[in-house]
């Protein structure tokens, strides 16, 4: 039964006809007219009252549409636009500008007629190639499985033979192949593949399209814990935890899925392991420390790391510094160790060891000193202001 008002659906009373209204109470506002919204004063926008004014003020209402809000938009879409162009332009030119430089290879033969080859050998372009001579096949084999050279043109009794170590780099060797053959043309020179890469990726790609991924997803379940957990003991279990699944599941798919990738499995799964620890690590401990710019400083490094990681060429095939560079982050650094220990016995990992090492250090020193996230951070808080309030008429309403 209700007394001494007339119950609305906005919660409001009105006094009956000729009745006061009781201190400390507002007339009632007439109705919006036909068109109108209940927002007081703006026309035309909808009030908290009606369930389109609800769903305007959650998503922030006029408030939403100040200076403030403009700038963060302005803000975010020109930088991601500009970060896009920045991206794009990097991965692009990590391919169209492949081309030696400074890419050492050997000349194998009698010491006069090797010295001759190499000297005519870099003069053809000043710049490609670091010629230097050994004086038997055995030691030029010895540096192909070394990584000390790419490459050995030897000088034998029947010719010209090119050794090579396609494990070390596909794109290198078809390149050399294609090179040599213009620059000796109506010669047949039989090449010798010492190293060779996996029967099922004799181009490369299978790996360097398998690796970009692995990184990425790496970097994103990283930005996922530094945010999501709040707990500094639980985000470094949740990175240990990472690293030891993405590392058996990228051994799983490069060597089981995929068989792009020789070797032992659990030296893979390691490696991969260690990778995972270097990539999400730095994310970790930046978002600890510094919050979302932290994180987004942390995700650029590692996005533009994989574009300079030279997975499908080799860091001497990008120009200058960007292949020196590309091994002193993780993406490169993890590309080079998993075809070392994959084909080369682990030769030629120990600076990306080093690397991947360190990153995972300093990821771990800045986790462990970052401020634990609390759960309400990172949430969006919403904020309805509506009219004064009008309390409820006393006895207004009785069952």
């Amino acid at each position: 039964m209700v007394t001494g008002g007339r119950h609305r659906g906005g919660g409001e009373h009105d006094p009956l006809p000729g009745q006061r209204p009781e201190p400390g109470h507002s007339a009632p506002s007439p109705p919006p007219a036909s068109g109108e919204t209940g927002l007081p004063g703006l026309p035309g926008l909808p009030g908290p009252a009606d369930p389109a004014g609800r769903a305007w003020a959650r998503f922030g209402g006029v408030d939403g549409l100040g200076t403030h809000g403009v700038r963060r938009i302005a803000v975010i879409t020109v930088g991601m636009a500009l970060l896009m162009g920045v991206l794009v332009w990097l991965y692009g030119t990590s391919v169209t500008s492949l081309r030696p430089r400074d890419l050492p290879i050997l000349t194998v033969g009698p010491a006069p007629a090797a010295t001759a080859l190499a000297d005519q050998i870099s003069r053809v372009e000043p710049g490609a190639l670091t010629v230097r001579t050994v004086p038997t096949v055995a030691a030029a084999d010895r540096a192909l499985r070394e990584r000390d050279a790419y490459a050995a043109i030897v000088i034998g009794g029947n010719g010209l033979t090119l050794r090579v170590a396609s494990a070390a780099s596909p794109a290198v060797t078809e390149a050399l192949t294609r090179g040599i053959r213009v620059f000796m043309p109506g010669l047949e020179i039989p090449v010798v593949d010492v190293v060779a890469n996996a029967p099922r990726d004799q181009a490369g790609g299978g790996l360097a399209a398998g690796y970009l991924p692995l990184t990425l997803v790496i970097t994103a379940a990283g930005v996922l814990l530094a945010r999501m957990v709040g707990s500094r003991v639980i985000r470094l279990a949740g990175l240990a935890a990472l690293a030891v699944l993405s590392g058996f599941a990228g051994a799983v798919a490069l060597q089981g899925a995929l068989d792009v990738l020789p070797g032992e499995f659990l030296t893979t799964m390691a490696v991969v392991t260690l990778l995972a620890l270097a990539v999400a690590g730095p994310v970790l401990g930046l978002g600890a420390v510094a919050g979302v710019p932290g994180l987004v400083a942390a995700v650029l490094v590692l996005v533009a790391g994989a574009a300079l990681s030279a997975a499908a060429s080799a860091p001497e095939m990008l120009p200058r510094p960007w292949g020196d560079i590309g091994q002193f982050a993780p993406p490169g650094a993890g590309a080079t160790l998993l075809r070392s220990t994959a084909y080369f016995d682990g030769a030629g990992g120990g600076r990306p060891v080093l690397v991947l090492a360190g990153w995972f250090v300093v990821g771990l020193g800045l986790a462990v000193v970052g401020r634990p996230v609390r759960p309400q951070e990172g949430r969006i808080r919403i904020r309805v202001t509506s009219g004064p309030s009008v309390p409820a008429r006393r006895g207004g309403i009785r069952a």
